[in-house]
């Protein structure tokens, strides 16, 4: 006998949106419950962590919102604890003395968003909403990850049926690791996924096999997840990147191939993801690698990943535009890319075969 697949999540608490409000000021308390009850969340309020540790022990909450400097135990005190007795719950908090450690030290325990006062309308309705959402995001990836474990362990009669289902489990496997690299980056959602899409055209053009194919596409949709060990006011940065920031974005290809080496795909997709910011001539990262010690697919993720990224809006700049990103790797063709895929990459999207939309 097999075993059942786990229920899908009930859609109604996905729904409806229950937020514990935590503020030591009354009027605090009540203005965020006037702005939230009016969006049609419904608001429960607390004065203290005391009170709020109370609500939390006989009552579901999709989000709590929290002041950091209370009488008593803090709001990142809170934050530990629900962080470690309920870790589906999303946190936003917020603060009238706000510092750059506070906002790292929050971001750092699990809140999603901070907030500092005095606060807009708008601003909260933005934060809850964001808050909201990356919850759900991080319902779905946790339920799909189970399921699929599951789904493993299935005893299977028809050999070929075993093999559809088991390239079922590792496509939405590499898209549920997708999703929860992009679900800490809102400003680069997609990015993956038109990334892959160039990969796949110039593949094609390139005359990769279809399982080839297959497999450099699931390298292009998962070749930023080293990112999620990367602070997220870093990924949000809304300027440019310090030297030491910068540093730290470029440990991203290491960490994904610790996370991917272990597991036994058909392709090197851990390699492929390692050396996606190598360089032909050397002058790339982590390893330095050049030439033919680079993976003809990573040559190819370079390329797309680098088009995409110029041609894509960024939360310190606008869109390039894909002229200018075309411009740019063909200024660089046969020193820091491939030059045949250089060639193909540009004219699939010259010639309207390939457009990142």
């Amino acid at each position: 006998m097999t075993k059942d697949k786990k229920d899908a999540p009930d859609k109604t608490i996905l729904k409806k949106q229950v937020i514990l409000v935590v503020d030591d000021e009354e009027a605090i308390r009540n203005l965020l419950k006037q702005i939230l009850e009016k969006e049609g969340y419904e608001c429960e309020l607390a004065g203290d962590v005391e009170e709020a540790t109370a609500f939390l022990s006989k009552k579901r909450f999709d989000l709590v919102v929290s002041d950091v400097s209370m009488p008593g135990k803090s709001g990142i005190q809170l934050l530990e604890e629900i962080r470690d007795r309920y870790p589906n719950m999303a946190t936003l908090l917020i603060s009238g003395q706000a510092t750059n450690k506070t906002a790292e030290d929050a971001i750092s325990k699990g809140a999603i968003d901070f907030l500092v006062k005095p606060f807009q309308k708008d601003q909260v309705l933005i934060s809850v909403a964001n808050c909201l959402r990356r919850r759900a995001m991080d319902l779905q990836s946790q339920f799909e990850v189970q399921n699929l474990e599951c789904i493993i362990n299935d005893q299977t009669q028809d050999l070929l049926e075993a093999n559809e289902r088991l390239n079922s489990i590792l496509n939405s496997t590499v898209k549920a690791m997708s999703l929860a690299v992009e679900s800490r980056d809102p400003y680069t959602a997609g990015h993956q996924e038109r990334v892959a899409n160039i990969a796949e055209a110039i593949a094609k053009k390139m005359d990769f096999n279809d399982e080839e194919i297959q497999y450099l596409k699931m390298a292009a949709l998962i070749h930023d997840i080293g990112k999620i060990s990367v602070p997220a006011e870093i990924l949000c940065k809304p300027t440019r990147l310090s030297e030491a920031e910068f540093n730290i974005i470029k440990e991203h290809p290491t960490t994904g191939y610790k996370i991917l080496k272990g597991i036994d795909f058909p392709y090197p997709l851990a390699k492929m993801v390692y050396q996606h910011h190598e360089r032909i001539d050397g002058s790339g990262y982590p390893q330095g690698l050049s030439g033919d010690q680079i993976l003809i697919e990573a040559k190819i993720l370079s390329v797309a990943d680098v088009v995409e990224a110029m041609a894509s809006h960024r939360p310190y700049r606008s869109s390039l535009g894909i002229d200018v990103a075309l411009d740019e790797i063909i200024k660089n063709k046969g020193q820091i890319f491939d030059p045949e895929v250089v060639e193909i990459c540009c004219y699939l999207f010259r010639n309207n075969e390939l457009t990142l939309n």
